[in-house]
């Protein structure tokens, strides 16, 4: 028998023993977004489809939860699953969820979606930025002008969601109304009129109901092998993760006043330096948290001018002429620094920071006064003799810290360093000490 038909006889003898190769498990990357949309989550989600398509995927599977978002990172999101080789489900879950304005947009992206038990959708009209001051009523050619840019926004929000429901084979009167009319739907009401494909109580239970669907992608037509398929998570990483936490406005604003008070306390009581630091660092983190979100520079502003004036009301007091001020406009900036009431600073927050800013510049206002008043009850002449300690280098002027009050001094000879101890040598006019080095 010739060597050659001995060697394919054994090829298909070891074929017939081995069986047929198995197949490989097919994969769906799950990405969760359990928050508003913003920068962060678009970027998570352009990576899970970037490695979805390095690793082969069947699908990616977006969990959302999500009350809405900034436009622009809706429609980042949006194009990134049109552009997607890889098909894209998305699927409100878990229980109790919700995909309302933005989210909404993002369901009539899919390719495929569904929803868990007890989840809502809708809710999509656009919230109109407007950088007024809460309940003013504007004037009637702003009204007038208001009007039309809120007409030609829905409108424009209108036109989008329709096209993607055509694209999709979604219900866009529906869409439509939920767009005008902010109308939502429960779960079995949105599969019942076409809004999404069904109804899925787990992830597993997404991939066997979408399986053997046929997609329209970039790359064409795609039928989804997703039965069985293992379900692997993918995480936000460290850094969409802190910019995540960083674009909630209730943070960004309270790192906006930490900062504030960190360089407030550095300046009364200098020296220290960690105040300062950590007041510098939150402010940057404030800032940036800010950046990705909607708001409004005129708050900002405000704010940063009402602590410029509590600051000056510590070091020129005017008995609380520029303090009151510089609470009102504290406060009025932080009503009005986030524009779009999806992404508000929460009121209690707000007036929580207010009571404690007011409380603790009446507290220093009153040691103010109590500390100029001070050496009337003690008489002139009574503090040569006494010890205390330096506050702010003296070189020759600085603060000290003499019989329980903050005085302006000045020395002679050498610079003395803040926390060394001093000796009042004589009262100077408009009460300040001359003072030395405690030997």
């Amino acid at each position: 028998m010739p060597i050659r038909t001995v060697l394919v006889l054994l090829l298909v003898t070891v074929g017939l023993t081995l069986g047929p190769v198995a197949q490989a498990e097919p994969l769906v990357l799950q990405l969760t977004v359990a928050s508003d949309i913003n920068p962060a989550t678009a970027s998570y989600i352009s990576r899970g489809i970037d490695a979805a398509r390095r690793r082969d995927a069947a699908m990616v599977l977006i969990k959302l939860d999500t009350p809405g978002g900034q436009m622009i990172s809706m429609r980042q999101i949006i194009s990134d699953i049109l552009h997607s080789p890889i098909p894209v489900g998305v699927w409100v879950a878990p229980e109790g969820a919700r995909a309302a304005s933005a989210g909404t947009f993002i369901i009539y992206a899919a390719h495929v979606s569904a929803m868990a038990p007890s989840t809502t959708i809708g809710a999509a009209h656009p919230v109109m930025i407007t950088g007024g001051m809460p309940g003013a009523e504007p004037s009637e050619g702003a009204a007038k002008q208001l009007e039309t840019l809120t007409e030609k926004i829905v409108n424009d929000a209108v036109s989008q969601i329709r096209g993607l429901a055509d694209k999709r084979g979604r219900n866009a009167e529906w869409a439509e109304r939920a767009i005008r009319e902010s109308i939502t739907a429960t779960a079995s009401e949105a599969v019942e009129q076409g809004v999404v494909d069904f109804i899925a109580a787990t992830a597993d239970q997404f991939a066997e109901q979408a399986a053997g669907r046929t997609v329209e992608t970039p790359a064409g037509e795609v039928t989804l092998k997703t039965s069985g398929a293992r379900i692997e998570s993918v995480e936000m990483s460290w850094r969409e993760s802190l910019l995540s936490v960083l674009a909630h406005p209730n943070v960004a604003y309270l790192l906006l006043i930490i900062g504030f008070y960190g360089i407030i306390f550095e300046l009364k009581v200098p020296g220290i330096g960690g105040a300062g630091v950590v007041g510098l660092i939150c402010l940057i983190l404030g800032l940036y948290g800010l950046s990705v979100l909607p708001f409004n520079f005129a708050g900002l502003v405000l704010i940063v001018a009402g602590v410029a004036m509590l600051i000056a009301e510590l070091y020129t007091p005017t008995y609380g002429v520029l303090g009151v001020g510089g609470l009102a406009a504290f406060v009025i900036g932080s009503l009005i620094l986030m524009e779009s009431p999806a992404t508000p600073v929460s009121r209690p927050l707000i007036l929580g920071v207010a009571v404690a800013t007011g409380g603790f510049f009446l507290l220093a206002l009153g040691a103010i006064v109590k500390g100029q008043r001070r050496p009337l009850a003690i008489g002139i002449g009574a503090l040569p003799g006494t010890t205390g300690t330096v506050r702010q280098r003296l070189d020759p002027n600085g603060l000290v810290h003499v019989d329980g009050a903050v005085w302006s001094a000045t020395c002679e000879g050498e610079p003395i360093e803040v926390g060394e101890e001093i000796v009042v040598t004589e009262e100077l006019p408009h009460m300040r000490l001359k003072v030395q080095r405690k030997e």
